[in-house]
Order: structure tokens, then C-alpha cells, then sequence
């Protein structure tokens, strides 16, 4: 089936047209929980990278992969193709924003975008992108964070976020759908701050449940350190924190391709 919205972007009224996007429709699948991600290109490391999240995923937990033309026959001739037949992955096609504005500017307006949020599955949704990963020894589950609204990696303060602004990352991060579409549909996201400190600095507009610093951290690493989180995010670390996610998170060498040579 193919469908038409329109991808709006109020602040600058930009649209950008995204009409022919095909759907492989799921049959009377109306999870409680999915995971989400989008992204064009043919290469090995999406592959690789949701597997790695399916694995460690509750079976009920469809994947959604909001993909290109381009990349279609790529992803159903892969060996994500039994997922596919058994509805554990979910394959939707969308046309890619080529602009001069870059991946960082699509995937903020993408993620801040009313259409793209009501065609996702479930209610809690776990969005990543192809530079995360699960770590398998890890006493944390994804199922110890369901009671927060939005919950992603803890920001250092060298980063000189606004204040209180601290959690967390978008890059790895389980969201409130529909949380979420209240609050866009309340105020528009204007292109301000990347989108996740902008849900993080917006969220309380409608009651939603922000992780705390020290819970956020067990979930998911990128420049606070913690010994065996549940996942991260490109990580940015001293050599002496990235040492040790090697050892205690061996699947950080997709991430740290060095993990095997500098630091074994």
C-alpha cells in the first residue's frame, strides 16, 4: 500500500515531500513496545547492528526500519529475512531527505515530526540508530525502564547544555509515543536544539517521567562512564573508560574498532 503525508517543518516552512512511501502493513500487530529506526544505505553495519538489538529485545518487541528504495532488497535479502516473515522486523519505505542540511538536521526533524511519530508501533518505543548497541552482560534489562517516559544517555556537563538539562540521548532512547504527540502537537519543535535536549527541556509540558541521572547512566553510555550499562551510544570517553567498556562490553569493538589492538 502507499500512503501520502507531508514532513512540516513550521519554523522555517519548509516542507519536504514524502509521498511515495511503501508500507509492508503488519497483520493485527498492535504491540504494547517496538523498536524504531530509519536509515538509506546498503551496508554491512546496519545488518550487524539490528540484529544486535533484535537479540536482546522481549520477542513481542517488533523492530520498525523506516528505509529507502534504495536499500529495500538489500534489507529483505539479508539475514534478517526469518524476522521479516515472522513479523519480528517490519519494513516501511519512505522517501530520504537528500537536502545540503545534513543527516543531523533530518534526523532531528524526523524525530520532531507528527506523521512519522503516528505511523510507529506501540507505546513505548525504543529509537537507535546505527552507531548503538547492546551490551549481552549487563545485570539491566530494557524492561527495568519502562515506568519512565523518555530515558536516553546522561549528558556531561561539558557539553554546557541548559541548566537542569542532563538526560538524556536520542541516539539510544526509550520514548512515550504518545507523550510524545502531545507534546508536538502542544509546540512544535523550531530547530532550536537538537531534538533530544529539546524533548528534554519540553517534556514536563506534559507530565512526562524523565529518567534520573543516575538510573539514565545504567541505561545507555556516551560521555558519562558506566561499567556495564545496558547499551551506548559513540561513546565519548578517556582512554582509561574506553579500556574498560572494552573488557566489560565486548561489542563495543563495533564501535571502538581499536578496542582489539589498542587495548587488548
Amino acid at each position: 500500500m502507499y500512503e501520502t503525508y507531508w514532513f512540516i517543518i513550521s519554523d522555517k516552512n519548509i516542507i519536504v515531500d514524502t509521498k511515495s512511501i511503501g508500507v509492508i502493513s503488519p497483520k493485527n500487530i498492535k504491540p504494547m513496545y517496538s523498536a524504531v529506526t530509519f536509515d538509506f544505505r546498503n551496508i554491512d553495519m546496519l545488518i550487524y547492528t539490528i540484529l544486535n538489538i533484535r537479540h536482546h529485545l522481549p520477542n513481542e518487541w517488533p523492530i520498525q526500519i523506516f528505509h529507502g528504495k534504495e536499500n529495500y532488497q538489500f534489507l529483505l535479502n539479508s539475514t534478517l529475512s526469518t524476522y521479516i516473515k515472522l513479523q519480528q522486523i517490519i519494513l516501511h519505505e519512505l522517501t530520504p531527505f537528500t537536502g545540503h542540511q545534513g543527516w543531523g538536521w533530518y534526523t532531528n526533524h524526523m524525530l520532531t515530526n507528527l506523521s512519522f511519530w503516528e505511523k510507529i508501533l506501540g507505546e513505548k518505543v525504543l529509537f537507535f540508530q546505527m552507531d548503538t548497541l547492546f551490551c549481552a552482560n549487563t545485570p539491566h534489562r530494557i524492561t527495568d525502564y519502562l515506568v519512565y517516559d523518555f530515558i536516553g544517555a546522561p549528558w556531561h556537563s561539558k557539553f554546557h547544555l541548559p541548566p537542569g538539562i542532563i538526560v538524556g540521548n536520542g541516539g539510544f532512547s526509550l520514548r512515550n509515543k504518545n507523550k510524545t504527540i502531545k507534546l508536538l502537537k502542544m509546540k512544535p519543535y523550531d530547530g532550536a536544539v537538537p531534538e533530544d535536549v529539546w524533548y528534554s527541556m519540553y517534556f514536563h509540558l506534559v507530565n512526562a517521567t524523565i529518567a534520573p541521572l543516575e538510573v539514565a547512566k545504567t541505561f545507555s553510555v556516551e560521555s558519562i562512564f558506566y561499567e556495564r550499562p545496558v547499551a551506548m551510544h559513540k561513546p565519548v570517553l578517556d582512554d582509561h573508560e574506553i579500556k574498560r567498556l572494552c573488557v566489560t562490553c565486548p561489542e563495543s569493538g563495533l564501535i571502538f574498532p581499536f578496542c582489539g589492538r589498542k587495548y587488548r
